[in-house]
């Protein structure tokens, strides 16, 4: 009986440390995240980058390290390092626009072309519009 006790103690002990083993192991990274994860794995420190996180403005700066769980970079517009797990980044971008001096921050510059290729296209379709209607 006093084995049988001993054998069941030594049972629990061995099945506790195996589910504490496995709760600890990080959750696995989705899709997105694995493609950020190998992207800032490829940069060099120093790099310029455009951070565009999951329902955030995108952010500017330079990288400077990745670990396991995520990546810290200099943001230019705010002065100082921050740190991003993958799973909160969508996409990490080589390189980073230009600066708009009223907003006094870094921009995307392909967004303004777009949306002014956009706004000439309607103008110039009403303009069209009117001229066939005379």
């Amino acid at each position: 009986m006093r084995d049988f006790g001993l054998t069941l103690i030594v049972c629990i002990l061995i099945s506790s440390t195996n589910l504490a083993s496995v709760a600890q192991q990080a959750p696995a990274l989705s899709k997105t995240a694995l493609a950020v994860k190998h992207k800032a794995e490829g940069l060099t420190p120093q790099a310029h980058i455009t951070v565009i996180r999951i329902g955030a403005p995108e952010e500017f700066g330079c990288f400077i390290s990745h670990s396991q769980d995520g990546f810290t970079f200099y943001d230019v517009d705010q002065k100082q390092d921050v740190t991003f797990r993958y799973d909160e980044v969508k996409k990490i971008k080589d390189g980073y626009g230009g600066y708009n001096s009223i907003q006094g921050r870094h921009t995307d510059r392909s967004k303004g072309i777009i949306i002014a290729l956009v706004l000439v296209a309607v103008l110039g379709a009403l303009i069209g519009a009117a001229a066939a209607a005379k």
